[in-house]
């Protein structure tokens, strides 16, 4: 018997070495540095994905949005808009992330084709017509189905970040020098080699303006997958003066694409009067749609 408790004490310092192995935490220079290179792959992979958007939108009191009332079969610009008030509301859309010559400017492109599940228009061969089949109206009357889709929202306002990828354009590598980034602790409920890195920008022009072009300074948090420098979560916190928002996006691998596509995002709203709102999408049914979008429309401002 005393010539085995050498052999488990070797054994259990063995356990323990590889333990010490497993969480060493790697450096932060190298998880940007796998972290870009990944966003890189991701842009090229996830370009011109169109995803199945439900959106559910809940606000502590009566907020103004708008109310189509054309039925089943008329598009958003043929039917009539009022304006009600509400607490809740569930939007179904066809959300497509067109890629702008390359970079990660993409304009997000939220379609409704569902209304506190009443269906507003006819879902086939829009995307088609505006996009692969595009004409002189084409710009025009994308621009202003965006701007219907933002007046669906509760406060009948045009958020700016609602959109599941904008965090990830902080690890590209021109941006990467505009933040000041911080390792974090490993997080094994995102994943087993899933590392934190905190991060806060420092230069302006920021990634995200307020009205009147005010710079506002992006802060928060990116759960990076060590080995891979895959990108499983974001989560960015922007400060006004009327309003404080927070939006969390949580990714998911898929093995069709090669990437960890975006599967859900939350939303957080408090304004200064204390008004809350808050927001919920999930998406699914990701499909390539390839698109040739109009010069026109590539020249439009950013509006993330």
């Amino acid at each position: 018997m005393r010539r085995l408790i050498p052999i488990v004490l070797g054994v259990v310092a063995l356990l323990t070495g590889v333990r010490a192995q497993q969480i060493e935490a790697p450096t932060l220079s190298l998880l940007l540095g796998r972290a870009g290179w990944y966003v890189d792959e991701f842009i090229e992979k996830f370009s011109n994905v169109v995803a199945e958007e439900r959106y559910l939108q809940d606000s502590t009191i009566p907020l103004p949005t708008g109310l189509s009332v054309g039925g089943r079969g008329a598009g958003p610009l043929a039917s009539a808009m009022l304006l009600g008030t509400a607490t809740h509301r569930e939007m179904r859309s066809d959300f497509l992330f067109v890629s702008l010559q390359g970079s990660f400017d993409w304009l997000p492109f939220r379609d409704v084709f569902e209304l506190d599940a009443i269906p507003i228009r006819d879902r086939e061969e829009r995307l088609t017509k505006l996009f692969l089949q595009p004409s002189a109206d084409s710009t025009k009357q994308a621009e202003r189905i965006r701007e219907e889709a933002a007046r669906y929202n509760l406060g009948n306002m045009k958020r700016t970040i609602n959109n599941p990828v904008l965090a990830v354009a902080i690890l590209q590598g021109d941006f990467q020098q505009r933040f000041r980034f911080t390792l974090g602790k490993p997080d094994p409920t995102v994943g087993p080699t899933v590392w934190i890195i905190e991060y806060k920008e420092t230069e302006r022009p920021t990634l995200i303006q307020g009205k009147g072009g005010i710079d506002l300074f992006a802060e928060g948090r990116l759960w990076v997958e060590a080995e891979t420098g895959r990108l499983m979560k974001t989560e960015m916190l922007l400060i006004q003066p009327l309003l404080r928002g927070l939006v969390t996006t949580v990714f998911k691998f898929d093995e069709r694409f090669g990437i960890a596509v975006p599967t859900e995002m939350v939303e957080q709203y408090i304004t200064d009067n204390g008004t809350q709102v808050t927001a919920k999408a999930t998406y699914d049914r990701f499909r390539r749609f390839d698109v040739s979008v109009d010069e026109e429309l590539k020249k439009d401002p950013s509006k993330r």
